[in-house]
């Protein structure tokens, strides 16, 4: 069995490519309980989530549940809900992200992901898509494009990863949200998808579930929260 995961600054801890961040290490526990020594492997978004599809014994996180996804893979458990936003630099957005100009601009959504769909049925007409959000940064960095509309922690985790300040971004319209999932292919056994349910059941009851929705910002620290979070993958 192999467990994939796309190349997201909030699965990887800002030391390194290679080190999973804090939903990373919540899988690798999962599957610890679940009985396997897995680590994840991280791929552009777009190939992990093709790898889930059509490979033999193959996890894949994180991915939002939607219909036309539904009998593609095998929906083992549910991670977090998150929220989807328009993002700019503050230095071209002073006034905040004006949405009829947004409209007009030049937006970055990561390939494969459900945004930009989310975006054309708005009515903005320049959305490109890029592998990785370092790609994307890198644009946005370079005046080629003004604005990101992405999961707002994998934002944030792509901007803290790059050595650079959330407090010089703002946030704009945000236009859906999505449940994530754990995912895994299609040959899946039914003793696997329970021994992972039930793992996952475990982690809730002792808290290490909460634990995660805390340190990807999708809840207070004191356990409030709601958590609305990032947008669907």
């Amino acid at each position: 069995m192999e467990l994939v995961s796309a190349d997201l600054p909030s699965l990887i801890s800002p030391q390194g490519r290679d080190a999973p961040g804090p939903l990373g290490e919540f899988l690798v526990l999962l599957c610890e309980r679940a009985g396997w020594d897995l680590h994840p492997h991280f791929y552009p978004f777009a190939r992990a989530t093709l790898m889930a599809r059509t490979g033999r014994q193959v996890l894949m996180a994180p991915l939002a549940r939607t219909p036309e996804r539904e009998s593609q893979y095998r929906w083992l458990v549910p991670l977090y809900t998150q929220r989807y936003a328009l993002m700019g630099l503050r230095s071209r957005w002073p006034k905040g992200i004006d949405e009829a100009l947004a409209r007009q601009s030049k937006v970055l959504t990561l390939r494969g992901a459900l945004s930009t769909e989310s975006l054309q049925k708005q009515g903005y007409r320049q959305v490109s898509q890029e592998p990785d959000y370092e790609q994307i940064l890198r644009r946005m960095g370079d005046g080629s494009a003004t604005l990101i509309y992405g999961a707002i922690p994998a934002v944030i985790g792509a901007i803290r990863a790059a050595g650079q300040d959330p407090r010089d971004w703002v946030e704009g319209p945000s236009y859906d949200h999505s449940e994530i999932w754990l995912v895994g292919s299609p040959d899946l056994q039914e003793r696997q998808v329970q021994a992972l349910q039930e793992a996952y059941e475990r982690l809730k009851r002792e808290g290490d579930h909460q634990r995660l929705l805390q340190r990807i910002g999708l809840v207070p620290a004191n356990g409030t929260g709601t958590g609305s979070g990032p947008g669907g993958l």
